[in-house]
């Protein structure tokens, strides 16, 4: 019987993958002064990319529950990131981002794009595009 080496399997590689790219990221955001972690910014980008929405579709988009994605817009709206207007329906809202919240994202942008050069320098720009190619093949097998 082959033996299972689960330091090797996908899953155990991009959990640590991730949660190490996680703390870079933080100890980035960290130096910037501004109080948001990467969970928030995501959300923030998200916003920032996509335009204003519900919060049901952030959930989607971010694969998160919808209790999930209420407690990190409260989170945002507290530091006054984001403004909930309302929608067509009296139970729904729009999120939408305020300047502040356009400001950090910029701000963010460039920590997170540092963060991400520094862990790509291993690999050589076509080994990169490959990568990320890969990945987003996997994610959407799964999803």
């Amino acid at each position: 019987m082959e033996k299972y080496v689960f330091t090797d399997s996908v899953g155990y590689l991009t959990t640590t993958i991730s949660r190490i790219l996680q703390q870079k990221l933080q100890a980035r955001f960290k130096n910037t002064g501004l109080n948001t972690t990467p969970e928030q910014w995501r959300l923030l980008v998200l916003i920032s990319n996509e335009g204003e929405m519900n919060q049901s579709r952030l959930a989607e988009l971010q694969h998160k529950d919808r209790a999930a994605i209420k407690r990190l817009i409260d989170h945002l709206e507290v530091k006054k990131l984001v403004i909930r207007k309302s929608g067509q329906d009296s139970r729904s809202y729009i999120i939408t981002l305020t300047q502040k919240g356009k400001e950090v994202v910029q701000v963010f942008n460039k920590a997170s794009k540092e963060t991400v050069k520094e862990a790509l320098s291993c690999f050589t720009e076509t080994e990169a595009k490959k990568l990320n190619l890969l990945l987003n093949k996997l994610l959407n097998n799964i999803s």
